[in-house]
């Protein structure tokens, strides 16, 4: 079967991402006082400013970051078929040499649904088990990629306890599994893997289950050393993950400070790339990442800083061999003036 052209794979997605039906008002879907947003969306689809957001990922060409999004929107949205096909269309993109074309059917990958809790349990354990598929769902619906992979390292920290008490939950394996192909994390995502195929979920009658197996499996995930060897490569670039404090210095050709500061940076992985979002003190992230690393296949980061006119490499990077302070150097351009100075950015790990 001839192979469809990326550009056409990429106007279905982007069709597929905008196409958000906007029905009446109703008492069942009016926002409550208060709300951030006014929901339109019927009940079971992803809202409309969260396609957006994921169509504008596609258009940017962050197909990852978008498969990441749409991964993890499908534990709070299971029957959204925009998402469902988008998914495999995505997949389409990433893996074009895998498969003739896309599959525009909705036969992807499903992720589990959250279900009544299993009438074994009681007491403290039925209300952690409800608020483990709370948390995740929680997750799924922010928009903002950062916010939404910290809501699911936190529902995979809890789920660990729980199921070191309850291992025979398989709702929560899925969902670990579907959280860690959101995180990109092949170690936990073995794990979880290992334990639905001891649950029998290749030769059950759970869909769910075993669309997710698929998933492990496509990515390599049920092989113990393929899950390792990818689980080395993504840890190189683990300790640059997180809040940094950040002091920021200029100096003139004479050596004069002439410009200081203190604010705080926070790096999140996006793709093949790290970026850093100043952060202010009362928590607000800025919109656009004023610094930016490129991972390299070596484990090293060729660093970036965004500054008129616009980025621009730097010019010397300092790392400690703990990697819990590091500094960045880059020249200023000044305005209306002759000459430059040299900015140095110092980074300490929070």
């Amino acid at each position: 079967m001839r192979k469809l052209p990326k550009s056409i794979v990429c106007g279905f997605l982007l069709a597929l991402f905008g196409s958000c039906p906007l029905p009446a008002q109703t008492p069942g879907n009016v926002p409550a006082a208060g709300g951030a947003a006014e929901k339109t969306t019927p009940d079971g689809q992803a809202p409309s400013d969260i396609m957006k957001k994921l169509s504008d990922l596609v258009h940017v060409g962050k197909y990852v970051e978008a498969q990441q999004l749409t991964s993890g929107l499908l534990l709070a949205y299971p029957g959204d078929q925009r998402l469902i096909k988008g998914q495999a269309l995505i997949a389409k993109l990433l893996s074009p040499a895998d498969s003739a074309s896309p599959d525009l059917s909705g036969n992807a990958p499903a992720q589990p649904a959250p279900s009544a809790n299993p009438a074994s349990l009681t007491g403290m354990d039925k209300i952690d088990y409800s608020a483990l598929l709370e948390l995740a769902h929680q997750a799924q619906q922010t928009t903002d990629l950062p916010e939404q992979n910290k809501l699911l390292r936190q529902f995979m920290e809890q789920s660990r306890v729980f199921l070191l008490k309850h291992p025979s939950e398989t709702l929560l394996w899925q969902i670990r599994a579907a959280s860690a192909i959101s995180l990109n994390d092949p170690a936990d995502g073995y794990d979880a893997g290992q334990k639905l195929l001891a649950a029998g979920a290749a030769d059950g009658n759970d869909a769910n289950a075993f669309r997710i197996l698929t998933q492990l499996r496509n990515k390599g995930w049920l092989d113990q050393e393929g899950a390792r060897q990818q689980a080395a490569e993504i840890t190189k670039y683990d300790w640059v993950l997180g809040t940094w404090g950040l002091h920021f210095t200029r100096v003139n050709d004479r050596g004069k400070v002439t410009f200081s500061g203190d604010e705080k940076l926070e790096f999140s992985r996006a793709d093949s790339e790290v970026l850093g979002y100043i952060v202010a003190d009362n928590g607000v992230k800025d919109p656009k990442p004023r610094m930016r690393g490129t991972l390299l296949d070596s484990g090293e980061i060729r660093w970036e800083i965004v500054h008129s006119p616009g980025w621009q490499s730097v010019l010397s990077c300092d790392l400690a061999n703990d990697k819990k302070t590091f500094a960045v150097s880059f020249p200023v351009i000044l305005a209306n003036k002759k000459g430059q100075e040299i900015a140095t950015w110092s980074l300490h790990k929070n």
